[in-house]
């Protein structure tokens, strides 16, 4: 498979459930969690020699780029920074892919876009509903992108990989919530395999 840019819809989607995500009840604001992606990407921390005592100037490298995208989009400023994030990513692996390509005319190059961020409103009700169907297409999304996204060699070094994290785990905290809801579903370190007290035993493992 060619590389290529993701969709406008599905960074717009992966956007959208990054923020939504983080505006419900007990989840880290979208304000905050853009900070600690900028506070633990390796390529971010790499430039700073004492990095403990520069985590405020981290933090307002986030802030300053929501600021700058508040006048046009309001409460939504932070989800347009997030759109942009993985949409470079997006651009920088296809650079890293094909170099040449920066020889093109502009709107002949591979990553030559005229994308826009737009509030995916299927995404904001699969998130409401816990729609499992619509959040497992979400992980396919961005399985995509990451795919697309990861050719330069600071990619897992970069904010948008932390993006990526976040997303993930969003997307299976919902799922854990909707299919594990009960204390007894919830396991961490300690689980007790009900079947190992059946003495089931498979005839296949005994010729295998």
């Amino acid at each position: 498979m060619s590389a290529h840019l993701t969709d406008q819809d599905c960074i717009n989607a992966l956007s959208t459930f990054w923020y939504e995500y983080h505006k419900l009840p007990r989840s880290e604001s979208p304000q905050n969690a853009l900070e600690r992606a900028y506070i633990i990407a390796p390529e971010q921390v790499s430039s700073k020699k004492d990095y403990f005592e520069n985590q405020n100037e981290l933090r307002f490298r986030a802030i300053r780029l929501i600021e700058a995208q508040q006048d046009v989009y309001k409460g939504l400023a932070s989800c347009r920074v997030i759109f942009d994030i993985l949409l470079n990513e997006n651009i920088r692996s296809l650079e890293a892919r094909y170099p040449d390509d920066i020889k093109e005319p502009l709107e002949s190059r591979i990553w030559y876009n005229e994308y826009d961020f737009k509030k995916s409103s299927t995404i904001v009700k699969w998130v409401n509903d816990r729609d499992s169907r619509g959040l497992l297409m979400i992980y396919q999304m961005l399985q995509g992108w990451e795919y697309q996204s990861c050719e330069h060699f600071e990619f897992k070094n970069s904010v948008a990989y932390q993006i990526k994290q976040q997303i993930q785990d969003g997307i299976l905290n919902i799922l854990k919530k909707v299919h594990c809801p009960n204390d007894e579903d919830r396991v961490w370190t300690s689980w007790k395999d009900p079947q190992l007290d059946s003495h089931i035993v498979c005839i296949s493992d005994m010729f295998s």
